[in-house]
């Protein structure tokens, strides 16, 4: 595998998906924090249902902005960004200001990395990647501004931390490297959709 392949696998669904439900259930889990659990839903379904929609609407009906290359958003970068930038703010709630900073900033280059791999590999072009980034930029920036800012007392708050990084590991362990066929679903649903005999692609 080289550098741009395992960097580019930390913007997967097969990874990602699991992290995000993860993230949910711990956050409905604690009574300080319930809200934000929703919230959190709420952001990932946005995130990845606009995704969804622009490659969707793409392969259906050939529908995209005009003077661009484009097939619709990076859905990698968006999720990268949204989900690694989200859970940093997450981690460190209630952790001095300096620390929260600087582990947003990580998360969120993190997500960064994993547009530029696209990049690299050619999957995308820059239009796609960008457009998902800015996706991302403005959920990230919603869900996190919108956080509950109440803490528990210091052990529950550490061991609802562990918990929360444990499982992701878990996760990580279990599904790092694996490929969500997502494109080939989309796929399927853009044709029964349009009743073409085929999906639009790049030129």
């Amino acid at each position: 595998m080289s550098v741009w392949h395992a960097i580019t696998a930390f913007g997967d669904s097969a990874l990602l998906l699991p992290v995000i439900a993860w993230m949910a259930v711990c956050q409905l889990a604690a009574a300080p924090w319930r809200r934000d659990g929703w919230r959190w839903i709420a952001a990932a379904v946005a995130c990845g249902g606009c995704v969804s929609l622009s490659k969707l609407l793409f392969m259906a009906w050939h529908v995209a902005p005009p003077g661009i290359d484009y097939t619709g958003f990076s859905g990698h970068t968006a999720l990268a960004i949204l989900v690694w930038t989200a859970l940093a703010a997450i981690v460190t709630r209630g952790m001095p200001l300096a620390a929260r900073v600087g582990a947003i900033a990580a998360g969120a280059s993190l997500g960064v990395a994993v547009g530029a791999s696209r990049l690299a590999l050619k999957v995308h072009s820059p239009s796609e990647v960008w457009l998902g980034g800015a996706l991302s930029v403005v959920v990230a920036a919603w869900f996190v501004a919108r956080m509950t800012h109440a803490v528990p007392p210091r052990d529950r708050a550490t061991g609802w931390r562990l918990a929360l990084l444990g499982g992701t590991l878990a996760i990580g362990l279990v599904c790092y490297g694996r490929v969500f066929p997502s494109q080939h679903l989309l796929q399927d649903i853009a044709l029964w959709l349009s009743g073409h005999s085929r999906v639009f692609t790049r030129l």
